[in-house]
């Protein structure tokens, strides 16, 4: 299969560039046919990926993390074209629920005897997309801070942003119209999860799957400082969710609107000011994923799931 792997020199403040020696000497000893493009701007990934399609690359790949995974996306939504993941950057949340390897040298391996699954994305009314989590609220102003924190290593840069973010932070109004519903109130955050993590680890929405044409919507009311503090650890095994504050529910469109100046986040970037408006786009996106089903999948069917439009 012809491959092309963009990679993001910035990922992971450079180390992507310092794994692609390691990378390369693995895809030539797994004889997978490839070439490597470094991006310079985030206007090269989705911009790559199309000429890529046009000179007959099948898979293309995002070296580094979910914001790349999110660029490349952009331009394979409704083509035959397939997207592998190298996770090469901070977080790598999505590929964690596809069930890839963390270890980039390993995840090699799925590139070459992987599956292309068809999985959901998410769609903005402004025509952007995005494959992981969506949110407003707390999140999106820990996030923004993460991005600040460039010392700081690893996932733990989001461990550490919500809870500088926690000492000024207080609960907003938020309305939201899902599917016919309508919800407001005061609330830490509002989390439209593709999939199940986000934030370096966290298990957000357990119960999300990549392929049942579903957001999964995590929503966090109004609570005390003091316990928020002592539930959050509980996101990282998903046990927060029992938490009377906590609700969970599905929906395929929602309208998410609230206190003047909030933004909204989507994988990891920012996407807008509110008010934001996002549905599904069924089977929209087709992944290299292990042969063996991760549980994010719903379907057990491999390649020929979803209807790619």
């Amino acid at each position: 299969m012809k491959t092309l792997l963009i990679v993001n020199p910035a990922a992971k403040k450079g180390k992507a560039l310092k794994l692609l020696p390691e990378v390369e000497a693995r895809l030539r000893q797994l004889k997978i046919d490839y070439r490597v493009e470094i991006s310079q701007s985030p206007e090269d990934p989705p911009r790559i990926a199309r000429q890529a399609l046009t000179e007959g690359f099948e898979l293309i790949v995002a070296g580094g993390g979910d914001g790349t995974s999110r660029l490349i996306a952009r331009s394979l939504v409704g083509t035959d074209g397939i997207m592998g993941i190298l996770p090469m950057g901070r977080g790598n949340d999505y590929s964690q629920g596809l069930g890839i390897p963390h270890n980039p040298i390993e995840a090699c391996e799925v590139l070459k005897n992987g599956i292309p699954r068809a999985v959901d994305v998410g769609r903005t009314s402004n025509g952007e997309y995005f494959v992981n989590v969506a949110g407003a609220g707390f999140d999106a102003e820990a996030n923004s801070l993460a991005t600040k924190l460039r010392w700081l290593k690893g996932g733990f840069v989001y461990t550490i942003s919500v809870f500088v973010t926690l000492i000024r932070f207080k609960a907003r109004f938020f309305r939201l119209e899902y599917d016919g519903q309508i919800w407001e109130g005061k609330a830490m955050m509002v989390g439209v999860a593709n999939a199940p993590y986000y934030g370096g680890g966290m298990f957000l929405a357990p119960s999300a799957k990549l392929d049942d044409g579903l957001f999964t919507i995590c929503l966090v009311k109004e609570i005390g400082k003091m316990e928020f503090i002592r539930t959050f650890p509980r996101v990282f095994k998903g046990t927060h969710i029992t938490h009377p504050a906590v609700e969970i529910f599905n929906a395929s469109r929602v309208k998410i609107s609230g206190e003047e100046g909030l933004e909204s986040i989507a994988d990891g970037d920012f996407l807008s000011k509110l008010p934001l408006e996002l549905e599904t786009v069924p089977g929209a996106l087709k992944v290299m994923v292990p042969r063996s089903t991760p549980l994010s999948f719903s379907k057990k069917n491999g390649s020929n799931q979803g209807s790619l439009r």
